[in-house]
């Protein structure tokens, strides 16, 4: 398919939607802190008993999005920069450099896994770990592209 396609004498070019996946990844950042900091001022209340347990509560909910998230961003990335790539003409990201440092949080949520199984360290650590090492890089992608893009 290409990307241009004649639609009754208009020429319509296809977008690339792939940056939403990127800017979910700090959207679901602010979330993460919001429930974890209600779950902090719950706990604090004589009525709620789950004290230490704050973090793995706020990931009962949030935990298997922060592994796709996590696993997905890699492959967002280097679609989006593909894209910018070939249609933006103002910023040429490579889209293998790209996604190899959108990869890192992968790669620590595999390594602190690994820790996790050898160390018996609860499960909540491998996910937020590479999750919060995503959150940088993801916002830092997202600023470049509006600076040189526009879009978002």
């Amino acid at each position: 398919m290409s990307s241009e396609r004649a639609n009754s004498g208009r020429v319509r070019r296809r977008r690339s939607h792939h940056w939403y996946w990127v800017a979910a990844i700090p959207a679901a950042f602010l979330l993460w802190v919001a429930s974890l900091a209600w779950l902090a001022l719950a706990a604090s209340w004589e009525a709620f008993g789950f004290g230490g347990s704050t973090v793995e509560l706020s990931l009962v909910a949030l935990g298997v999005p922060f592994v796709f998230l996590t696993a997905y961003f890699p492959l967002a990335v280097y679609r989006d920069a593909d894209y910018v790539n070939r249609t933006s003409g103002k910023w040429a990201p490579d889209p293998r450099t790209q996604a190899l440092k959108a990869g890192l949080g992968l790669a620590v949520l595999a390594v602190v896994g690994i820790g996790a199984l050898v160390f018996d360290f609860p499960p909540s650590w491998p996910v937020v770990a590479g999750f919060v090492v995503s959150v940088p890089f993801a916002s830092y992608y997202i600023y470049q592209r509006h600076e040189k893009v526009g879009t978002p």
